[in-house]
């Protein structure tokens, strides 16, 4: 759209050759014409909160391709949640992870033995939750392994643009601090009726603060409230790794 300072200039330049009704005429259809006005579109907005209440709840299942750095095949399951308590005795909804991993036969051993350590097998893990808030908790173990701080909830309303820290962690090994992480997230547009959750979980170590991984997480945040898991990238340092700083993807099958 030709803005009128434009067009004034322009007929400023023309020495007003033209008189005011022209100059009307010409301002009004800069603009579109008269009587007539446009609007911007509603942003979509939708229920994060409740999207992945229902993921923690529900439960969710994929099978993804792992290329890159590490090449293979991955299962990951997660039950639906059910109540119980933290090892220390706290309510939690409690969530069982099953993984297996099938990796490729030259696989390195920064890949068979320590991203994806249940090669041909199958660990269960657990993961907690506060039973309100739906923010991961503690386990409550003791020594500590990894421990939640200033979790927040996911918004009941988020667009395109949207993003927050959702919590950190400081990870122990034998009762010794040695990482610390920040998970952020993000909403950018996707479709007419989805939005994109973007999640990214950079872990350093607790001294000296040297980046050990950077985690990306893609979700489709579906219209009825609703995720779906579509990728994962994972970029691990030197210091991980061994072996400089590497990339590998995971891609969800989709149904």
């Amino acid at each position: 759209m030709i803005s009128n300072s434009t067009t004034v200039q322009t007929l400023n330049k023309a020495k007003l050759k033209i008189g005011f009704s022209l100059m009307t005429i010409a301002l009004l259809s800069a603009c579109g014409g008269g009587g007539s006005s446009s609007t911007s579109p509603t942003p979509l907005t939708l229920n994060l909160n409740s999207a992945w209440e229902k993921r923690v709840k529900g439960g969710s299942s994929v099978t993804g391709t792992i290329s890159g750095y590490c090449q293979g095949t991955r299962v990951w399951t997660l039950t639906s949640a059910y109540s119980g308590t933290t090892l220390d005795g706290k309510p939690a909804l409690i969530e069982n992870e099953y993984e297996t991993d099938f990796m490729a036969a030259n696989s390195n051993k920064f890949c068979t033995t320590y991203l994806y350590s249940s090669n041909n097998g199958g660990k269960v893990y657990q993961s907690y939750y506060d039973p309100k808030t739906i923010v991961p908790i503690s386990s409550g173990s003791n020594p500590p392994s990894t421990v939640y701080l200033n979790q927040v909830p996911f918004p009941t309303s988020v667009s395109d643009g949207s993003s927050g820290i959702w919590h950190n962690t400081v990870t122990y090994e034998n009762s010794v601090p040695v990482a610390s992480g920040v998970q952020t997230w993000s909403v950018t547009a996707d479709t007419s009726t989805t939005l994109m959750l973007i999640t990214s979980d950079k872990a350093y170590t607790y001294v000296g603060k040297q980046l050990l991984y950077n985690q990306t997480n893609y979700y489709r945040i579906n219209a009825d409230n609703t995720l779906t898991n579509l990728r994962k990238n994972i970029q691990p340092t030197a210091l991980l790794t061994g072996n400089g700083d590497q990339n590998i993807d995971e891609v969800y099958q989709q149904p």
